[in-house]
């Protein structure tokens, strides 16, 4: 007894069933690459030389779950360089901040953890210096 035989399919049938297959695979990795809360852009740039920022400002390419998402900043020694929470803007769930006390001329890590709505985690960091 055969159980599954492509003898009994036509051949428009045949086409279906792959065109299908290949759409639930396309779907598939449509969603996995548009996932994830990657940096689009920061505010103070990475490797810039600024004068002393009030902020740092990052946005992401999807909306970020504020409860597991954070920015934290260091100097060239690894000391937080910040005590406030970061914040998710309410007016853009794409957009985080940081406050910053008046910083000092020198180089600082900003390093940020984004969690988008869906739970995938992506974190990374970039320099900027201080003038």
């Amino acid at each position: 007894m055969k159980l599954f035989s492509l003898s009994h399919y036509t051949q428009p049938t045949l086409r279906a069933l792959r065109a299908s297959a290949l759409g639930a695979v396309a779907l598939v990795a449509a969603n996995s690459a548009f996932a994830h809360a990657h940096l689009v852009s920061s505010e103070s740039a990475s490797n810039a030389e600024v004068a002393a920022p009030h902020e740092v400002t990052i946005h992401f390419t999807e909306p970020l779950e504020p409860a597991f998402s954070k920015i934290t900043l260091s100097t060239a020694t690894g000391t937080p360089a910040a005590s406030a929470a970061s914040q998710v803007a309410g007016s853009d769930a794409k957009v985080m901040h940081l406050t910053l006390p008046q910083l000092s001329a020198g180089r600082y890590t900003a390093h940020w953890t984004a969690v988008a709505t869906d739970d995938h985690r992506t974190q990374g960091d970039f320099m900027f210096t201080v003038k």
